[in-house]
Parts: structure tokens; C-alpha cells; sequence
């Protein structure tokens, strides 16, 4: 109790962000599930501080170098193999009610990280932590992308089935009807990472598409939607499926040693990291953290958040070792940093799911 206070006080104090939430029920009719978010941002911020800017940014990063036969494969693609999602994305264009979003645009947006990965483009940065505690497992994630209008785009979601609330997810991809942050009550949480491994050519990267290969953010869609009920099937899943991209899954369950880093490429395999292999820490007191780089590699230079992370993690004190310290540790800068959208710290054994909406930080010399 007394850490959802500070949280409370700290989310009205310093997240600048507001972010909104929202109920989705997945037996509702797929078409209408995702409309009300579409209109809550038009009628909050107008489209052209929010969506307008968001995808202008990436159509001149990504979306430009598309074809139109390529959009059309990936339309055909979406339709073909993920008809729920197709009448999800219908339901969203429908909603927006412009020429320039249409299903074929948002079907790209669908294959956003598969798309980027194959035209190498750079994009922001992201960390997770997990923690062990006699609490369960923590998980801290930072979600860092550009532009700044995409912080208006952050909603956080509460998901039904069988009229039961079943988890929660924060995000500012919902529109392409997938989630790279979630959250499956009593089962486990997730979060996705960019990977910068191997990628596939554009007309690979189509080709692979068109048979089926699912998209990055439908794979935890999945596991929220089916019978996948523990940590251990969620990693099997996740080690297992067909992927167009190269990424990193970080999941926490709700028992003892139950957190993992998947890394995953569409060409080469690697094996997970788990906590009993992980050589950080001892028996009571355990961290991971995953930034964009392998785990098996220095950080680079130029980016050293994972180790900055790790520092800070190792030298917390017995009463840091909570929720509130993996909070004060992603949100050091550079781990918060310019490109920071929201945080979000997670814990499956006690059903705790906290988000802030956050702005960006860069460091100030008060000495000059």
C-alpha cells in the first residue's frame, strides 16, 4: 500500500504525460475494439499534433521507400492470415476517415519493426530491468522512440475476455493493433526490445510476410488471447516462433528465477538468459538488464545504459530492493533519456502494473 502511494504521488508530480486509459473487450466486435483510443486522441489533440506529426516522421524514415504493390502484399498478407487483426485495422481506418490512412498504410504499420530492421533504420533506444525480490520479480521498462508527438499517442489499455479482466498493456503502437509493452494477470509480463542483429532484405522481408510470419507486436497479443497460462509456455512460445526481425523479449513470471531475455534474429539462434545463468548477483538478491545490444557484448561507447543500470542496481540497499528502486534507476539519465515516452514497472506475483507518461531528460551542468 504504501508503495502505491509514492507512486501516486510521484505520478502526479513528475510524469507530464497524462495517460489515458482505456477498456477493450476482446469479445466485442473486432472492428469496434480499438475506435474509441482513435477518437479519444483526435478529440484530445486534433490529428495533426498527434497522428499527423507521428506518421509524417516515420513515413520519411520508413514508409516512403514502400512500393505500392509492397503495401499491397502486405494488405493481402494481413487479410489472408490475421483476419481478427484485419477487421481491427479495418475498424481504425474507419475511424480515422482519411484518404491517407488507409488499410495498406496501416498494414505497413502492422510490420513497423520488421520494415525498419530491413531498411536499417535507427531508431530510439529502450532498457529493462528485472530485479528479484521476495516479492516476486520486478520489471522496469523504458520505452524510448521519436518524434515527441508520439508521447500523445500513449494509452494504456485494460483488456476483457469472458467478462473478466484478463491484463493490461501501455503503448503508443496500439494503432497497428499490436503492444510491445504487456501485462497477463498471473502469468507473466513482456516487453520487446530493438535488436540490432541480422536483418532480411526488403523482398525477403515481403516474401516472409506473405506466407504468414506474424508481426513483432502480435506475438504478445497472442499470448494475452490464448490458453499460454504460464511462464514457462510463454517462453517456449516466444523462443519458438517465426520471426521477420531481430528483437529481444524480456519476460517476468510470478515464481522464483522466472525472468528471461530472449534473443531472437531471423536468421541465427542464441540461447535465453535466465537468472540462475545470469552470474549477477547471489541467491537472494538477482538483476537482469536489456538494452539494444547482446547481453554477451560490452556496451558500446557511446551508449552505456545497461551498464550504468547494472552499477546502480548491484550498490541498492535492502530498502531499495523493491519497486520504488527500479524506479530510481530507470529514471537515471542517460537509462531516462531524451527519447523516453513512458516507463512502466510491473509485477506479476502481486498484480502490480504502474506506468508514467514521462517527457524527455537531458543532462544540465548547474556549474556553468
Amino acid at each position: 500500500m504504501k508503495l502505491a502511494i509514492i507512486f501516486l504521488i510521484l505520478a502526479i508530480t513528475y510524469a507530464y504525460t497524462i495517460v489515458p486509459t482505456l477498456d477493450i473487450d476482446l469479445d466485442g466486435p473486432a472492428k469496434q475494439r480499438f475506435q474509441p483510443a482513435v477518437y479519444l486522441i483526435l478529440n484530445t489533440y486534433g490529428y495533426d499534433a498527434s497522428f499527423g506529426a507521428f506518421f509524417s516522421y516515420h513515413n520519411e524514415t520508413t514508409f516512403k521507400h514502400l512500393t505500392t504493390k509492397d503495401y499491397d502484399v502486405l494488405a493481402t498478407s494481413v487479410r489472408t492470415h490475421w483476419p481478427q487483426y484485419a477487421q481491427e485495422l479495418e475498424g481504425i481506418v474507419e475511424a480515422f476517415n482519411r484518404s491517407d490512412v488507409t488499410f495498406e498504410y496501416m498494414s505497413a504499420w502492422a510490420y513497423f519493426h520488421e520494415i525498419g530492421h530491413s531498411l536499417s533504420v535507427n531508431i530510439k533506444e529502450c532498457t529493462a530491468i528485472l530485479l528479484q525480490t521476495k516479492e516476486g520479480i520486478i520489471h522496469g521498462r523504458n520505452m524510448d522512440q521519436s518524434p515527441d508527438a508520439g508521447r500523445l499517442l500513449v494509452i494504456h489499455f485494460k483488456f476483457i475476455k469472458n467478462g473478466q479482466y484478463i491484463g493490461e498493456a501501455v503503448d503508443q503502437y496500439w494503432f497497428k493493433t499490436g503492444f510491445v509493452t504487456m501485462f497477463k494477470y498471473g502469468v507473466v509480463s513482456l516487453q520487446e526490445n530493438w535488436r540490432y542483429g541480422h536483418y532480411l532484405p526488403l523482398f525477403m522481408l515481403l516474401k516472409k510476410i506473405a506466407t504468414g510470419t506474424t508481426s513483432l507486436g502480435w506475438t504478445f497479443r497472442h499470448i494475452l488471447d490464448s490458453d499460454i497460462n504460464n511462464f514457462d509456455d510463454a517462453v517456449t512460445y516466444l523462443e519458438n516462433v517465426i520471426v521477420a526481425c531481430s528483437q529481444y523479449n524480456i519476460v517476468a513470471g510470478t515464481g522464483y528465477n522466472q525472468g528471461a531475455i530472449i534473443s531472437r534474429d531471423p536468421i541465427s539462434s542464441y540461447p535465453t538468459l535466465f537468472f540462475n545463468n545470469t552470474g549477477l548477483g547471489n541467491n537472494q538478491f538477482q538483476y537482469m538488464v536489456q538494452t539494444n545490444y547482446d547481453h554477451w557484448h560490452k556496451d558500446p561507447k557511446g551508449d552505456q545504459r545497461r551498464t550504468i543500470a547494472e552499477n546502480l542496481l548491484a550498490n541498492l540497499t535492502s530498502t531499495m530492493q523493491n519497486e520504488l528502486g527500479v524506479y530510481s534507476v530507470i529514471n537515471t539519465y542517460p537509462i531516462h533519456n531524451e527519447g523516453t515516452f513512458y516507463t512502466a514497472i510491473m509485477n506479476v506475483a502481486t498484480g502490480r502494473f504502474n506506468y508514467f507518461g514521462q517527457e524527455g531528460i537531458t543532462p544540465y551542468n548547474d556549474l556553468e
